[in-house]
Order: structure tokens, then C-alpha cells, then sequence
């Protein structure tokens, strides 16, 4: 078996490693369903069986209940019988009169359902014990039985006569339909010198009906007495009960002092249980499938980094050195990876080392290109810029084009605010005309975009960094109005506090997610300078040209002031620029 075992081990070894860690997870996996499914069925039994016995416990009470009532109302009357005939003198006093036997077919009468049969006993004792046995007519003796064998007449002889005799299949008329029940007696002795007993035999079906609803082959009924003696039971033949099979439960009647046990089956509980156990094989084969694939993709997620570190090994094969492995794992493998990038960071730095000589001669060079660029580009005069676009702009007049004459002094204007202005603070209202000379531009190629201005004249003397709004405006061009339709650019003022307003640019363009609004809110408030290297190289540089603009505001006034991304009522996007009221000198 050792052996057995170390050659299953050692071909496991020898598996790939994606192999090895699926096979082990797979194993763990099946022994943790399984006992999970022992589990489960040890546990579902038990609050199958926990459940049954409440029900029957609910429902025998319930029946008792009833039948306790039922039995109290019974002695009520017989008792009211009894004492309704002063204290049973009428009875005994008269026992050769008609009287008891109407009083007795009057009461047999009127509970029929209750009772099968009533009698009076009389026993003269100044007579030689002379024994009467009084009835009414109704009932019919049963030829050939003598009551004197009954239990019930040797308690009465023996004085001991109790309210319920012990179960007893003993009858005298032919009304006595019960195969067993028992009796109800109310005895007095030594009354005039006589004694006497009320007997009143029940009818046995007042037991039966009680627990009719209730008794079935799964569950099983036994009613007994204070005495422990069977006055009812549900089991075949009178077999009694066996605990081995059964599990039991039992009430006790507060009025009666009856104790009702019921019996459940252990083997209906048993098939309850493998009910759910002929679904279980599905749901475990689900289960399976369901903990394979689990198993496959762990294993998948486990294999991965180590399949990703010999892919870049083999990018250095070929003579990529700029490889590197993820660092964001802490365990071996990240251990590993992190030794490997070392490893190609001493590498690179030894080649660098060998070729330091020829790249600063490349360097060298390129720089030596780069100076005679910016000489040449520094022999371009701004005035010889102005000069032309107004050449433009009289050529433009003479041959009678409008257009090129506005598009040519709004290029010059644009332009020499931007070159020849050296201050960097301005005036709102200069800033305002830079940014209408810009939409003037804008509006020849986009004629459909509505412009509004009004309300600004109120803050023309406030202080703002000279070209905040245009790059903001510029930008609501390139990433707001994208498409045909219609458009509008909203450009006003507000009050803030006595120290600051606010100068709002608002558009009705696509509008920006609002985790990107929260996003470029941050940024604004931790004060970064420039959009992360991974966002430049991925997608639009939207915030660009908004971080340098919020960048220079501060550095000009402070941490209070600068950009923030409201989404305007319409779905676009409103930039709002806090600045102070009272501009910084120099």
C-alpha cells in the first residue's frame, strides 16, 4: 500500500505545475463537499425529526385539550345528577319508586353520545345486604353476566369506588356497544344504612373520535389513565408500543390526570429524510461541476503569474530588457519576480556602462540639431506674423471678403494678446474680449453653436490669470459639441463672498460620467499639476490643459481658488473658476 501510494505521489510530482495545484484543490474540495453533505443530512434529520415531534406534540395537546373538556363536562353532569337529588337522597330514598328511573333514562338520553349506559346500585344493609339495580327501561340486560365480577363492584364492595374505574371491557346491557371504556362512579356508604354507586359507562368512541385525526400509520395514540392503565390505543391488535421503533411524546390532561402518548415512526421520518436524498445526487453532481470549475480557475489564477514570468523571460531571450514583472504579488512568486527585475535593472545598468561613451555622442549631437532648430525658429519675428495677417486683412477689404478680413484681425488680435502681453494677471473684462476674439475664430467653422455672454460687464475690473478661459472654452470645443446639433456655450459671473466671485463656463455637450467629475474634483483639490502618465498615453487629454489652468491660478492666489466640475442642468459640463476680487501686485 506504501508503495502504491509513493508511486501516485511521485507521478502527481511530475506533473506540470498547473496539474499538481488543480488535483490538490480538486481533492480538498470533493472531501469538504462531502462532509458537508454528511453534514447536511445529519443535520436535516434532526430538524425533521425536531419538527415532527413539535407538530405532534401541538397536535396531541390540542386533542387533549378537547377531550379533557369533553370528560369534565360529562362528570359536571353526572356530579350535577348526584347533588341536583339532594345529595342523592332522592335516589336512594326512593329506589322502588319511578322516579330514579326516569331521572336516569332522562340523563342517558340526553348525553347518548356521551354515555352508553347508567345505573343505580343500592346495597340495604339493614336488610342482609339486599342488592338493587336500578335502570330505565331503555336499556336491555345481557343474559348470563353478573355485574358482582365486574372491577368496578368489588371497588364498591371494598369501599374504594374512584371517579374512574380502570379500563375495563366488562358490560351488562346490550347498549354497552364499547368493546372497552370505562366507568364514572360517585359511590356513598352507610346513608340511612344503605350504600349506593351512580355508575355511568362511557361510550369508548368519545377516545377514538378525539385522536381519529391524528392516528395513522406513522403516528400512533395511546390514552392512559391516572393509573397507567390503556383506556385507548391505536395500535394494531394491542400490540403495544416498542421504543426501539418509535419515538414518543406524550401530554398529560390537567382535569382527568389522563396521559396521551403518541408514537411517530422512526421509519416515516426516515423516508422523509430519503425523499431529499433522491434529489441530493444531482445536487451534489451540480456541486461537483460547480467545485471543478472553481478548482480550474483558482488553479488558473495561481498558474498565471508564474506563466506571465516566463514570458517575459523569454522577451529577454530575444534582447528586451525592459521587461518587468508585476509587483503587486507579496508571496514567493512576487519574490521571484522582484529578484528577476532586479536582476534586468544590474543588466541594463551593465550595458549601459559599456555604451555611456556613444551615447553621450549621440546626445551631443542631438542637441547640436536641436540649438540650430530654435535658432531658426527664434529668426521668425512676431511683428512680421501682425504684419502679414494685416496685409491679409487690407487685401481682404479691397477684394471685398468679409470673411477673410474678420478671420484675418481676429487671428492677429489672438495673437498678440498671447505673444506681446507679458503681464500675468489681467483684467476680466480684457480676458473676456481675448476669449470673443477666440469664439470668433471658432464660430466660422462652427456657426451652429450658440453663444452667451450677457451679465459679465458687472465684474469687468475683477483680477483673473491671464488666459484662464480661453484653454476652458477651447476644451469645451474639442470634447463637448461632437456631432450636428444644436449646441450653446454659456460664459457668466457670480457672486461668492465679499472677497470672491466666480466666473462659470457652461455647455450642453455629452458631459462627463460622474466618477469622472468626482475624479478631476479631487485632482483639482490635491493640488496635482499634470494627468497621470498612464491616462496621457491611453485616450483624450481632456484635463490637461484644465490642470494647467488650475495650476497656474493657484500658484498665483493660493489653495482657496481654482477650477471645479459641476454637470450643468442640461447634462453638460460647467467649469467653475473661484478667484479672489482683489488682485496680487507684481
Amino acid at each position: 500500500m506504501r508503495n502504491v501510494v509513493y508511486l501516485l505521489v511521485r507521478r502527481l510530482m511530475n506533473r506540470r505545475f498547473f496539474t499538481k495545484i488543480f488535483i490538490s484543490i480538486s481533492v480538498v474540495s470533493f472531501i469538504g463537499v462531502f462532509s458537508l453533505v454528511f453534514i447536511y443530512q445529519q443535520y436535516y434529520e434532526r430538524i425533521i425529526t425536531e419538527n415532527e415531534l413539535d407538530r405532534v406534540q401541538r397536535s396531541i395537546n390540542q386533542a387533549g385539550f378537547n377531550l379533557d373538556n369533553q370528560l369534565q363536562r360529562v362528570v359536571q353532569n353526572v356530579q350535577y345528577l348526584y347533588y341536583y337529588s339532594d345529595n342523592g337522597s332522592e335516589l336512594i330514598g326512593d329506589s322502588g319508586g319511578d322516579r330514579p328511573v326516569s331521572k336516569l333514562e332522562a340523563f342517558r338520553g340526553q348525553y347518548s353520545s356521551e354515555v352508553e349506559s347508567v345505573f343505580l346500585l343500592i346495597k340495604d344493609n339493614d336488610n342482609g345486604g339486599r342488592e338493587t339495580l336500578i335502570h330505565d327501561q331503555g336499556l336491555d340486560r345481557v343474559p348470563g353476566i353478573d355485574y358482582k365480577s365486574h372491577s368496578w363492584y368489588r371497588s364498591f364492595l371494598a369501599k374504594e369506588a374512584d371517579i374512574w374505574s380502570k379500563p375495563t371491557r366488562d358490560h351488562l346491557f346490550y347498549q354497552d356497544r364499547s368493546y372497552t371504556s370505562i366507568y364514572l362512579t360517585i359511590g356513598k356508604y352507610d346513608a340511612e344504612g344503605q350504600d349506593a354507586l351512580l355508575a355511568v359507562r362511557l361510550n369508548g368512541r368519545i377516545f377514538s373520535d378525539a385522536f381519529r385525526l391524528l392516528a395513522a400509520s406513522d403516528l400512533l395514540i395511546e390514552l392512559k389513565d391516572a393509573r397507567g392503565y390503556i383506556v385507548y390505543s391505536s395500535f394494531p391488535d394491542g400490540s403495544g408500543s416498542n421504543e426501539a421503533h418509535y419515538l414518543r411524546t406524550e401530554s398529560r390532561l390537567s382535569y382527568s390526570g389522563f396521559q396521551v402518548q403518541a408514537y411517530i415512526n422512526k421509519g416515516a421520518i426516515t423516508d422523509k429524510v430519503r425523499q431529499i436524498q433522491i434529489v441530493n445526487p444531482y445536487v451534489i453532481i451540480a456541486i461537483l461541476l460547480i467545485t471543478l470549475m472553481i478548482s480550474f480557475l483558482l488553479s488558473l489564477m495561481l498558474v498565471q503569474p508564474i506563466k506571465k514570468l516566463l514570458q517575459l523571460m523569454k522577451k529577454v531571450e530575444i534582447g528586451d530588457l525592459d521587461v518587468r514583472f508585476s509587483s503587486k504579488y507579496t508571496d514567493e512568486i512576487g519574490l521571484l519576480g522582484r529578484n528577476f527585475n532586479k536582476m534586468l535593472a544590474n543588466l541594463s545598468e551593465m550595458i549601459d556602462r559599456v555604451y555611456v561613451v556613444e551615447m553621450e555622442k549621440i546626445n551631443a549631437e542631438m542637441k547640436q540639431k536641436d540649438a540650430m532648430l530654435l535658432a531658426m525658429q527664434n529668426q521668425i519675428n512676431p511683428h512680421f506674423l501682425y504684419n502679414t495677417l494685416e496685409v491679409i486683412n487690407c487685401q481682404a477689404i479691397l477684394h471685398d471678403a468679409p470673411p477673410v478680413s474678420r478671420m484675418s484681425k481676429a487671428m492677429a488680435d489672438f495673437y498678440r494678446y498671447t505673444i506681446d502681453n507679458p503681464r500675468v494677471e489681467v483684467e476680466l473684462g480684457t480676458e473676456i474680449e481675448h476669449v470673443s476674439t477666440y469664439l470668433e475664430i471658432q464660430q466660422e467653422r462652427y456657426p451652429h453653436i450658440e453663444i452667451d455672454m450677457d451679465g459679465l460687464e458687472p465684474f469687468d475690473r475683477y483680477p483673473i490669470v491671464k488666459l484662464t478661459l480661453q484653454p476652458i472654452v477651447e476644451n469645451a470645443f474639442h470634447y463637448a459639441f461632437v456631432g450636428e446639433r444644436d449646441y450653446y456655450l454659456k460664459l457668466y459671473a457670480e457672486e461668492v463672498d465679499e472677497n470672491t466671485y466666480a466666473v462659470c463656463v457652461e455647455d450642453n455637450g455629452h458631459g462627463m460620467e460622474e466618477s469622472a467629475i468626482t475624479l478631476w474634483n479631487e485632482r483639482f483639490r490635491d493640488g496635482e499639476s499634470d494627468v497621470p502618465e498612464e491616462e496621457r498615453n491611453d485616450g483624450p487629454k481632456r484635463g490637461i490643459g484644465l490642470l494647467n489652468v488650475h495650476g497656474r491660478i493657484r500658484l498665483r492666489y493660493g489653495e482657496g481658488y481654482g477650477l471645479e466640475l459641476h454637470e450643468s442642468i442640461t447634462g453638460g459640463v460647467t467649469v467653475r473658476v473661484v478667484l479672489p476680487k482683489e488682485g496680487k501686485r507684481g
